[in-house]
């Protein structure tokens, strides 16, 4: 190993130490808020209440939900009304279990196991991804722990690490040549829908048995949904979403979202609820959406490399997208982190080094959520990102 490559590696390490440093020192400091329940756990803990109590159909009633989040978090002072549950039914069963603890152990037993759920994501694509595989299992320990989006989904006590894992549960299933499984893996995931529907649609343009798998996990959600609260319960759940939006119930807006929507609403000149704005925002994730789908179909690339152009396509058109939900992006962070440590045979590139420290710096997601609360700025992150995805050339054939 020359020596421009081990301090190269020593810069990189000592990069994502301090980055993993600045993620854990604010959960830290927000210790006594976490007690208080101002986290977003505090939804999903809500919900699994709700079912428990047989109040099922009071599961997207705003005043029953705020109701329920003063029995165990009242002493929110920012808090002037519920912390919005506005997930599909069915995931509410998953946290029905949880409640039989008070809500801080919960709260614990469910950061515990987002840890180990994200400690598995790792250790799944190292061994199966010979792109990852070659960067040693210390730099990719700290790549996860310097990762913001995760950082933030597991002190947040959101779900979006189950949907990290399911994620690459299915890239290893098409990998492997199991599109079925895949499918199912990815359909688990419909608690999120906004995310897994267009990498669903991608996936199966190029692997069309991907829906045998996911139809009927799907419908079997669905199911379970109408079980809970009547053959209403979808439309009532869709009914909620939109109403929450058009309310303003929920921290939605676009200068909150790191996808087109966002990067367009807040356009200079435009208004965010004008004509103009929808059709532009409609236009462009058509454009982003239709060349991503042309690039998958081909089957020449990689599976990293085609389910990490899925995922972040699917982030760019999304209409919600937070910050948290980066998370789905970590394969492609590893893969970032690979190229930069210049580990994987390939040319580094200064592009490469810029968007991976990018990727990889706490401060600058800080500075946009609180600092100037301009967190669409990050699309344009994610669009260069897309483009460098997109418009690199694709191997002459397809992969054996």
């Amino acid at each position: 190993m020359t020596e421009f490559v081990q301090k190269r590696k020593f810069l990189i390490t000592a990069f994502l130490l301090a980055m993993t440093f600045c993620n854990f020192v604010m959960p830290l400091q927000a210790i006594s808020s976490l007690h208080k329940g101002y986290q977003d756990f505090t939804i999903y803990y809500t919900a699994g209440l709700l079912l428990r109590n047989g109040q099922a159909s009071d599961l997207y009633n705003l005043a029953a939900q705020y109701r329920m989040q003063l029995t165990f978090a009242p002493h929110v002072p920012i808090r002037k009304g519920p912390l919005v549950y506005n997930h599909p039914p069915f995931e509410a069963v998953l946290f029905v279990p949880f409640t039989l603890l008070s809500y801080w152990p919960a709260y614990l037993l469910w950061t515990a196991l987002n840890l180990v759920m994200l400690t598995a994501s790792v250790m799944i694509l190292r061994k199966q991804f010979s792109e990852i595989a070659a960067v040693c299992p210390l730099f990719l320990g700290l790549g996860a722990t310097a990762f913001f989006p995760a950082v933030l989904g597991i002190f947040q006590g959101q779900d979006v690490i189950l949907l990290q894992l399911l994620f690459v549960l299915a890239m290893v299933s098409l990998d492997r040549g199991r599109d079925a499984a895949a499918g199912a893996f990815l359909a688990a995931g419909l608690f999120l829908p906004h995310l897994i529907v267009p990498v669903v649609v991608l996936l199966a343009a190029w692997r069309w048995r991907v829906l045998l798998g996911f139809a009927p996990v799907a419908l079997f959600l669905g199911a379970i949904s109408v079980a809970i609260m009547g053959w209403g319960g979808p439309l009532d759940y869709v009914r909620f979403v939109f109403h929450v939006e058009k309310t303003g119930s929920g921290s939605y807006g676009p200068q909150v979202v790191p996808n087109l929507r966002g990067l367009i609403a807040d356009l200079p000149g435009l208004s965010a609820s004008g004509p103009w704005v929808a059709l532009l925002i409609v236009a462009s994730s058509a454009a982003v959406f239709l060349m991503a789908l042309r690039r998958i179909r081909t089957g020449r690339d990689s599976t990293l490399f085609s389910c990490s152009l899925a995922a972040l396509t699917a982030i760019l058109v999304s209409f919600h997208a937070l910050s948290y939900d980066l998370t789905l992006l970590l394969p492609m962070a590893l893969f970032l982190l690979s190229r930069a440590i210049g580990v994987t045979g390939t040319k580094i590139d200064a592009p490469t080094v810029l968007l991976a420290i990018l990727l990889f710096l706490p401060p600058l997601y800080v500075f946009l959520l609180l600092a100037v609360d301009r967190f669409f700025l990050f699309s344009w992150i994610l669009l260069a990102l897309y483009l460098r995805l997109v418009l690199t050339p694709a191997p002459a054939e397809v992969p054996a």
